[in-house]
């Protein structure tokens, strides 16, 4: 599942590729017009990082003065070495893998965010305890719905994997409650065998990735609670990261990249169906699969959030007391991995690790 593999693989695979600086060459230029500025891109083969390659598809990089030269990559542990030697310039990257590898690969920034995965929740059976949705709709305020949801769980048993993305989750779920972690048991299961012993009666409660959730809901049971309504470290936010150099040479590159993405944007919203398609059919040959159009809407419905304007972007991660606020996102990431001894204290500094915010500033 891709945010298992962005958290565990990241932190330990390293690929021996070769630099070859950080520089990156002029395309040569053709009837007169200014040469294209290239940029080598690592893309990885999930939903949310495929609009970069339909950008590529309709000319949204060429309109910018962008040569896009894409490598897949299939997680951001593979790819962090490549971006920090240059191999790569920029890269589709997470948060909480920017985060974990920073320590290891300093030059490493992220330098844009485009949306918010929320596809983590807790999932439980119907009926069995009252959902946020239904404490919201009691409550009237979405902290204390929160918090209602939570509470339920103390001396409850949760069927999970530990040492995955999925640890993060249910700390945060815990702490937003004020609950100690003894208070919630562990039934400690691979994703897809946990959910067969959930079904089978194992636990109250289920936090898997996505597969395991759609399986679930499949089977009938339901969302006690979802990664965005838990809180900062329940989501992950998904964006764009580059190597230092390169940033620090080419300001007007990643602000370009930026237009691009919303370019790309507003032709999804105009042109749903053929975008949905084309993506579908992408992540089929990236990733030997067999979604269709309605798979890759569903997604986007379900279980991400898109920033499709500058404005969006600014009220989504930028602006102070923002829901997916960067700064109070990586801040919480930073504490979370000092606490549990994966970082080393003050190896990763939000202000030097994320320089997105002057990015944004230069779209206009």
């Amino acid at each position: 599942m891709k945010r298992i593999a962005s958290l565990a693989l990241g932190c330990v695979l390293a690929l021996g590729l070769s630099a070859c600086g950080s520089s990156t060459p002029e395309a040569a230029p053709k009837d007169g017009k200014p040469a294209a500025k290239a940029v080598k891109f690592g893309i990885m083969p999930y939903f949310d990082y495929a609009p970069w390659d339909l950008a590529q598809e309709q000319g949204f990089f060429a309109a910018e003065g962008i040569e896009y030269t894409p490598t897949l990559f299939p997680v951001e542990g593979n790819m962090a070495p490549a971006l920090v030697n240059g191999s790569v310039d920029v890269g589709a990257f997470s948060d909480t893998a920017a985060v974990n590898l920073a320590g290891q690969f300093p030059k490493l920034r992220m330098v844009g965010f485009q949306n918010v995965f929320t596809g983590f929740a807790i999932m439980t059976r119907k009926g069995a305890f009252a959902t946020y949705e239904e404490n919201l709709a009691k409550e009237g305020d979405p902290d204390k719905a929160a918090i209602a949801t939570i509470s339920q769980l103390k001396g409850k048993t949760i069927v999970t994997t530990s040492g995955a993305a999925f640890s993060m989750v249910i700390d945060q779920a815990l702490q937003k409650a004020g609950m100690a972690k003894g208070d919630l048991k562990i039934a400690d299961f691979e994703p897809d065998t946990g959910v067969a012993a959930f079904q089978r009666g194992t636990g109250d409660v289920f936090l898997g990735g996505l597969p395991q959730r759609q399986r679930l809901t499949e089977l009938g049971n339901v969302a006690l609670i979802s990664g965005d309504q838990i809180g900062p470290g329940a989501i992950a936010l998904s964006g764009l990261a580059a190597n230092a150099d390169f940033a620090a040479a080419n300001p007007e590159v990643l602000a370009a990249l930026q237009r691009v993405w919303f370019k790309t944007m507003a032709y999804m919203d105009a042109n749903a169906d053929k975008a949905n398609t084309f993506i579908a059919e992408w992540a089929n040959k990236k990733n030997g699969a067999s979604n269709k159009a309605a798979d890759v809407a569903a997604f986007y419905k379900d279980f991400v959030k898109l920033a499709k304007t500058p404005a969006e972007a600014r009220e989504m991660f930028y602006a102070e007391g923002a829901p997916n606020n960067w700064k109070t996102r990586i801040d919480y990431l930073i504490s979370y991995g000092e606490a549990d001894k994966s970082l080393k204290p003050g190896s990763v500094r939000a202000d030097e690790l994320v320089i997105a915010a002057d990015v944004m500033n230069k779209v206009g």
